[in-house]
């Protein structure tokens, strides 16, 4: 299935050479659409590109005419005539356009994989026929010559883009329709963000953010399917773009819009309104450590937004889409520690679980990452758990996909959209809505994250994106200095054979191997304890928090 946003590559640049040569060649290796191939929105760009289609091709055809399987066929007979040197020039310098299949029979198997799924989940029919429109004109655009598009056109029928807002995929079903989702969506935009600093700083393609304001981008790119409000959720390529006091979000409890205390927020002053010496980027200290001077937990606290991953949330983390039923968890951090050049983040929380562990006493988490390895590691009242972690997802296997820590300067390119009066959740004994404490800070938008710097002591103190969480830094509680290697040390004991009672998808070694679990019967056991405790619903019928 196409990636999401290739629709914006689909470059309708229709040679008039009769063979493939200095035209055909020229097409393949330019990026950036001419202006006659652009639209200010999804649909406007479609219907100019379907005019171009429709002039080209002997023969076009709606998309919503096309069954799935004739789509399919489609993409076979042009798979057979598609240039080689085409998909040379396109995987020499990663451009999207390229085939990520080996083979026509790499393709098939994937295709008979989709059809399996959706024929089990017919609400995915429509996107699956709508997203095969969108990969079979690149595919006869980007991969044909004009000679052989020439030839073609007199024998079969082209389909033609959808018109229409992109649909959103998915309404949590479980592993097979988020499958699917994947291919739909975008795969790996988590890479612009995290991967390796060293790949970042060389300007490896697909490691540094795009411009999200470019028209060719039309968001929220997941289609935002728990139907968030502009408040909670608003992308920086969506329109109409996003104002100031708008994408604020706040301490959520569930997928429900409504389930969320937002924060306060009051306008101060637009960009043109602001001294711009006074804004401080929203950068972060290359090494550092957050913690209060007093030793209390707070520094740094946070809601957790990430994939559900086992009943009770215990072990989860951000993801790049919110297709996925969501795990929400708020907790405070005794410490957080940072070192990109080590490639490592740690923070060491104490966590209060609502739902059926109500009644327990908090526990406490420490979550490392270094390099593309996470380990999440809780003390669970009477038996230690680690969860030996893939922070990707796994998403890709050709080839796999990694996911590092932030980068430090992340929010290089953001847009700045002014300075609000803002309620900043936790810090320095406060609350969150309208008990947070008010601070005047300057508000940055990143696609989905936005970011708060403070004027006065110029650190980053609030971020929040949708679905990854709420993150709340204590101006004071910063340290700017490499924490100490001790701190990082990987895999961690606990996550080693003979460490920790309870360790998930880890070898002997404590390194991640989804195929390896062992003592999951002591979380039975707690289970069972926790429901002799209290009345609480069984946890498939709550939002565990």
């Amino acid at each position: 299935m196409v990636q999401p946003g290739l629709l914006l590559l689909l470059v309708l640049q229709f040679s008039s050479a009769a063979a493939q040569g200095v035209e055909d060649l020229t097409r393949a290796r330019t990026k950036k659409p001419g202006d006659a191939y652009r639209g200010t929105d999804q649909t406007t760009l479609s219907r100019v590109l379907n005019g171009h289609l429709q002039r080209g091709a002997a023969q076009t055809r709606p998309c919503e005419e096309w069954s799935t399987a004739e789509l399919q066929e489609f993409m076979a007979t042009v798979a057979g005539h598609r240039s080689s040197e085409f998909q040379e020039i396109y995987e020499a310098t990663q451009d999207r356009r390229k085939l990520l299949g080996e083979s026509m029979e790499d393709f098939r198997g994937l295709w008979r994989k989709l059809n399996s799924i959706v024929d089990t989940h017919p609400h995915l029919l429509e996107v699956q026929r709508e997203s095969h429109c969108r990969q079979a004109v690149m595919w006869w655009v980007h991969h044909l010559t004009e000679d052989k598009r020439g030839i073609l056109a007199g024998n079969v029928s082209v389909p033609l883009l959808p018109e229409g807002p992109k649909k959103p995929c998915g309404r949590g079903e479980g592993e097979d329709e988020r499958s699917v989702c994947a291919y739909i969506e975008q795969p790996n935009s988590c890479d612009w963000c995290h991967s390796t600093q060293a790949a970042h700083d060389a300007g490896v393609p697909g490691t540094s953010v795009p411009d999200a304001l470019n028209p060719k981008y039309h968001g929220p790119d997941d289609g935002n399917p728990k139907g968030w409000d502009r408040k909670r959720r608003c992308d920086q390529d969506q329109m109409p773009r996003c104002q100031l006091c708008e994408g604020i979000g706040g301490r959520a409890w569930s997928d429900v819009n409504e389930d969320i205390d937002m924060t306060t927020c009051e306008i101060v002053a637009r960009p043109d309104q602001v001294n711009k010496s006074t804004v401080a980027p929203p950068f972060y200290p290359k090494a550092f450590t957050v913690k209060r001077k007093d030793g209390q937990q707070g520094g740094y606290s946070d809601t957790l937004i990430g994939w559900k991953t086992d009943p009770f949330c215990f072990g989860f983390f951000p993801q790049n889409d919110s297709i996925q039923p969501l795990c929400y968890r708020s907790q405070d951090a005794y410490v957080k520690y940072y070192d990109i050049e080590r490639e490592a983040a740690r923070t060491d929380y104490n966590v209060k679980l609502t739902g059926v562990f109500s009644t327990f006493p908090n526990t406490t988490a420490t979550i490392l990452q270094v390099n593309e390895t996470m380990w999440i590691q809780n003390h669970l009242w009477v038996v230690d758990q680690c969860i030996c972690a893939n922070p990707s997802g796994n998403h890709c296997t050709k080839p796999p996909c990694k996911t590092y820590v932030w980068h430090w300067d992340t929010f290089k390119t953001a847009q700045y959209l002014g300075r609000e009066k803002i309620g900043v959740e936790w810090i320095q004994n406060h609350g969150t809505g309208a008990s947070a404490k008010q601070m005047e800070l300057d508000h940055f938008i990143l696609w989905t994250h936005h970011v708060w710097t403070d004027p006065i002591s110029r650190r980053p103190v609030r971020m929040w994106k949708p679905f990854n969480g709420l993150q709340c830094y204590d101006p004071e509680a910063w340290t700017d200095a490499p924490p100490d290697p001790s701190v990082f040390e990987s895999p961690p004991a606990m996550c080693k054979k003979g460490g920790a009672k309870v360790r998930i998808h880890c070898d002997d070694d404590g390194n991640y191997d989804p195929g390896i679990s062992e003592g999951l019967e002591h979380l039975d056991a707690l289970y069972k304890e926790a429901l002799s405790r209290s009345s609480a619903p069984h946890p498939e019928d709550v939002v565990v928090v």
